[in-house]
């Protein structure tokens, strides 16, 4: 009998350990709303700051991450056994996205001393913003390793 209360012990443990790890990747995806922010993006075109090649797929592309952030979270959080492999694409669009934008920044703008992304506060955005969110997509792709879907452990449970 004790090695039975054992076993589901262990069982359960693991499984706690697990939502915990769920939980932590979610918020980690969910971070990423704060690239709605793309909308920045839009509003200086409009404005005659940046250059409509660079700015249009820079801000659309980061206003689609942004809004997908918290449906992919809720995915991953609720344990769907597909959730990891649309992460994953998510993830590389969000990478892809990023890389297109300063590819885009240096090429529209090949002197960057009188650009407006050299300016306070636009000069934050390849300084910081980039950088950060491409480590979190790294975090996020080096956690996603390591999930198991919720259902796979009910099923141990139970069994």
């Amino acid at each position: 009998m004790h090695i039975i209360l054992g076993i589901q012990m262990k069982a359960t443990g693991d499984y706690s350990k697990q939502i915990q790890y769920n939980k932590i990747t979610s918020l980690l995806i969910a971070v990423h709303t704060w690239r709605i922010g793309g909308i920045a993006f839009l509003w200086g075109m409009t404005q005659g700051l940046l250059d409509p090649a660079f700015a249009i797929p820079a801000g659309v592309g980061d206003i689609l991450i942004g809004v997908t952030a918290i449906p992919f979270a809720i995915f991953l959080w609720k344990g769907y056994s597909w959730s990891k492999y649309a992460l994953v694409v998510w993830s590389v669009l969000g990478i892809a996205d990023l890389v297109n934008a300063v590819t885009l920044g240096v090429i529209t703008n090949p002197d960057f001393s009188t650009s407006t992304m050299a300016t306070f506060p636009w000069i934050l955005v390849p300084t910081v913003a980039v950088p950060l969110a491409l480590a979190l997509h790294g975090i996020v792709l080096y956690r996603l390793r390591n999930w198991v879907p919720i259902q796979a452990h009910r099923k141990l449970q139970e069994a």
